[in-house]
């Protein structure tokens, strides 16, 4: 077939009230997979696209059309989803429409040979009327829109949050495959056109990898993959009973001596390269009295002794080849081996704990924002990069929440690589879902083919039923018994244990270990736990961090001290830390002309726009992040890490005298925050078993929630939890009176043996002999090092008790491995990282060249220089950033990404307090 994987479409506004003339009327290029923000964003600009979207009428609707040129026959068209009321038309003729943008698209159309038009219709949400009765019990102050609960179409364009946008089009593609004859004299037996239609695999209890194959006939619309107990079978009656998808044509129907139709399948499974193991293949011939009466047909294969997928940092990821060859064609697949499982819960092991391969994992990483404000089928590689990006922060899971889009398979097959978990909401958010049995049944659907496509991707471990659907009821006041509801802890576990996902599932983030245990059974069962409180006074609320899942915002909304993320006993945080995150200041500059956008009148309305904020709220996170500003560099007495003989004292009018400065203030203290809170929860000692950042990437220019920025380079957020979160890490975590305590953390899959350096800097600015202590951290495990008593006699380095003048000024720790090469650092600012009139460090940098011949930058001090960072014009990017540079200490910071010339020229050093120096030319 010429065109429709790689047609040339146009995107055309249909409304009689606009002018023929109107460029949108006339068309403008548009890519599929893709949606109506990305193209506007593409042809007119980023700044047009929210005003174009805005004077949508009531009678809008949005065309992709193409012309492609066949040979005829039949097509089996095929779709992800459309957002949100679509339909097919070929020829001019409607073919297929679709309410749901959730709902897949799998449509056998009779193409007619030579040029054809294929055009996909994208109709107002609000055309397809929904039930006004029953009322919704609550109400969302998120999402104004009370028709949106019995839509299925993505929340995120609905809230106001900065940048958010509407999801419209084919965000899933469209894939049009031709078919062979469906007739064929010469054959013996006709055949069963026999299509795979799911992947998954397991791991057996003897060690042995299993590859299921589920198959399916290509007539009709995509076949169930679990029976409903309403009996409902065959492809056409499904799709009529999702109430989000169904066939105008008429499907192929298996005509005479279908009794006789037959098909003969092979499966091959090859390891990957690395792996010294032999192709496993199978074949078998099936016939229509083997097929379910819902036409489908499972095949296992057995991978002797496979090797396992394992997180990012706990050891390798193989991924093995898939081909599967029926009469219709070969297809190929990639899959991974990895088992996945929750601990058991009891009133001494709260909360949700993952194990996989049966080794405990302590989860950290982002809540997913998309890798593209404006497209979420964004182009492949800027998904790769922003994943890659994560990856290298130390991140091992990606939450997709409730409010956004399902993901394309580019995502997943990115995280499959990099050993990224993902956690996938279903497409749920703080709403009250409806308890009507089609609705319900449509959903279904929708989470059985969500769950089938993700079973092949054994970076998917969590499957979860939606974004604060039960903590919504309890925060509106609404009674206990309405806090939990059948959608998510019936329905949704139900449908993914008919699609035998090899997930853990959640009934909705947050929950607690009551619903995590319904979510279970019903995933096990298909039934509705039968347990019933025994109170009408519930002893737990969906909002507590020591039990079950937790959006824990204590320190970060709150403004709790950074000690509240441990005396609050967090278990897993899928959301935390949501703080506004400005970006680093070339970026800044880039964005917005200045490096202080307040300053400016005309920069400070762009700047305020971006701000992280939720609706209906009197204040923003730029807010939050203040709070902490304030508590770490300037309030008397706020700071609880504060062990200073001498308090620092108050600022009257903030830090710094301009914008530029505070916000300089503000990115130390997000530092120091994020890893702080991010070692204190990895900690051995500690209950926490996950936490995730809200979020990954901001959605517009400015200070946004993510640890990376609109663009996708990193903030200071970033910098800190990287240095709690990498594989190999090292982390001072002061215990007041108990000391400080030295944490180091080995991910691998095998001892590490080290030396932690530990050095001593005096107040008179001196350094005193570094101190080597021999170190061997078990495989994926940790340990603690007193580094107080590390010399053999007690020093109060971190002044906790403070008889005296502080004596101390900070400590460092290098962990070296046998050949001298350091493979983590961290400094601890004695008494915390607020100083009285700190002096010049008199900072000096000079470009260098890495052993590998990559660029780095070599920063020196000849004083205790704090939070020091580069300052990177273009697309360079710090690897490092917003750590302490000790007097006479050379640090090399290594530099990734476009790195001109005049871009090392332009480069700068920070450190807070002090003016920034221009980094030297290399030497010699």
């Amino acid at each position: 077939m010429t065109g429709v994987r790689d047609a040339a479409w146009t995107l055309r506004r249909l409304d009689p009230s606009r002018d023929p003339g109107d460029a949108l009327v006339r068309g403008i290029p548009a890519r599929v997979p893709g949606t109506v923000s990305g193209a506007l964003r593409d042809a007119l600009g980023e700044d047009r696209v929210a005003s174009v979207l805005a004077s949508d009428g009531p009678d809008t609707v949005w065309e992709y059309r193409t012309r492609v040129t066949t040979a005829g026959g039949r097509h089996r068209f095929v779709s992800t989803g459309v957002a949100t009321v679509a339909q097919l038309l070929v020829a001019d003729r409607v073919v297929h429409e679709s309410h749901s943008a959730f709902a897949p698209w799998d449509v056998i159309v009779e193409l007619p040979s030579g040029p054809c038009e294929i055009a996909l219709r994208v109709l107002p949400t609000a055309s397809v009327s929904v039930p006004r009765k029953p009322r919704a019990r609550w109400l969302s102050p998120l999402v104004s829109d009370r028709s949106l609960r019995w839509r299925r179409t993505p929340l995120i364009g609905s809230i106001d949050w900065p940048g958010a946008l509407p999801v419209l089009g084919p965000w899933g593609g469209l894939r049009a495959v031709p078919l062979p004859s469906s007739a064929d004299d010469a054959a013996p037996h006709p055949s069963l056109e026999l299509v795979p239609r799911a992947l998954r695999t397991r791991v057996g209890e003897d060690g042995s990898g299993v590859v299921t194959v589920q198959l399916g006939g290509v007539a009709g619309t995509t076949p169930d993959l679990g029976a409903d107990t309403d009996g409902s079978a065959g492809a056409a009656s499904v799709a009529a009973n999702t109430g989000g998808s169904a066939d105008v044509g008429v499907p192929t129907e298996p005509g005479a001596g279908a009794e006789d139709a037959r098909d003969t399948v092979h499966i091959t499974v090859e390891p990957p390269c690395e792996v010294d193991a032999q192709p496993v293949t199978a074949e078998r011939v099936v016939t229509a009295s083997d097929l379910t009466p819902h036409g489908v047909l499972s095949v296992d294969v057995t991978v002797p002794d496979p090797a396992l997928w394992w997180p990012y940092g706990m050891g390798e990821q193989p991924l093995y080849g898939v081909r599967v060859r029926t009469g219709q064609g070969e297809y190929t697949y990639t899959v991974g081996f990895r088992s996945v499982r929750a601990e058991p819960r009891d009133r001494d092991h709260r909360g949700l704990a993952l194990r996989i391969n049966d080794v405990p994992v302590f989860a950290r990483g982002a809540v997913w924002a998309g890798a593209d404000p404006f497209e979420v089928a964004a182009d492949p590689q800027r998904t790769r990069d922003v994943l890659e990006r994560l990856h290298a922060g130390g991140s091992t899971m990606i939450r997709v929440p409730g409010t956004a889009c399902y993901e394309t398979e580019d995502f997943h097959r990115a995280c499959d690589e990099l050993g990224l978990m993902v956690w996938q909401d279903v497409a749920l958010g703080p709403q009250d879902p409806p308890d009507d049995p089609e609705w319900c049944a449509g959903l279904r659907h929708e989470v059985r083919y969500l769950a089938s496509r993700l079973a092949s991707h054994p970076s998917t471990v969590v499957i979860s039923g939606g974004t604060e659907v039960i903590q919504a009821p309890a925060l509106a006041g609404r009674p206990a018994e309405q806090w939990r509801t059948d959608v998510v802890l019936r329905d949704v576990p139900r449908a993914v244990g008919e699609a035998d996902a090899d997930v853990v599932v959640v009934p909705s983030s947050p929950c607690s270990d009551a619903d995590l245990d319904a979510a279970q059974h019903a995933y096990e069962t298909g039934e509705a736990s039968g347990e019933q409180a025994s109170s009408s006074v519930p002893t737990i609320a969906p909002t507590d961090a020591v039990d079950g899942v937790s959006h824990y915002f204590g320190v970060g909304a709150y403004g709790r001290p950074l000690e509240d993320a441990v005396t609050r006993g967090v278990r897993f945080a899928a959301e935390a830390l949501a703080f506004a995150v400005p970006p680093e200041p070339a970026a800044v500059r880039e964005q917005f002309g200045t490096d202080g956008p307040l300053d400016d009148a005309d920069s400070a309305e762009a700047w305020r726009a971006g701000v992280a904020h939720d609706p209906g709220a009197e204040w923003t996170f730029e807010d939050t992040t203040a709070v902490y500003v304030h508590r770490l560099f300037l309030d008397r007495d706020s700071d609880p890490d504060a062990g200073l003989a001498t308090p620092a004292q108050p600022a009257s009018d903030g830090a710094g005298t301009g914008h530029a400065e505070h916000l300089e203030y503000e990115r130390a203290a997000l530092a120091h925050v994020f890893q702080r809170t991010f070692a204190q929860w990895r900690s051995g000692h500690s209950p926490c078993r996950g936490a995730l950042v809200l979020s990954a990437l901001s959605t517009a220019a400015g200070p946004g929630w993510g640890v990376l920025d609109v663009s996708g380079r990193p903030t200071a957020a970033w910098y800190g939890m990287r240095r709690a979160c990498a594989p190999v890490a090292v982390s001072f975590l002061p215990a007041g009176g108990d000391g400080l305590p030295v944490h180091v953390w080995n991910d691998g899959p095998t001892p590490l043996t080290t030396t932690l350096r530990l050095t001593v800097v005096t107040v008179r600015g001196g350094c005193q002999q570094p101190l080597d202590i021999p170190v061997t951290v078990p495989a994926r495990g940790d340990t603690v090092v007193r580094a107080d008593l590390a010399d053999g006699t007690f020093r109060d380095l971190d002044h906790a008790y403070g008889f005296g003048e502080r004596e101390y000024d900070a400590v460092s720790a290098l962990l070296v491995d046998p050949s001298g090469r350091v493979l983590a650092r961290d400094v601890h600012l004695t008494g915390g990282p607020r100083r009285n009139d700190a002096p010049d460090p008199g900072l000096d940098a000079r470009w260098v060249r890495t052993e590998q011949g990559e660029w780095a930058v070599a920063v020196t001090a000849s004083g205790l220089a704090r939070f020091v960072a580069l300052d990177l014009p273009g697309g360079a990017e710090a690897e490092d950033g917003y750590g302490h540079v000790l007097p006479g200490e050379t640090v090399h910071v290594p530099v990734s990404g476009t790195l001109t010339d005049e871009g090392r020229a332009a480069t700068r050093v920070r450190a807070l307090g002090v003016p920034s120096v221009p980094v030297n030319a290399e030497s010699g």
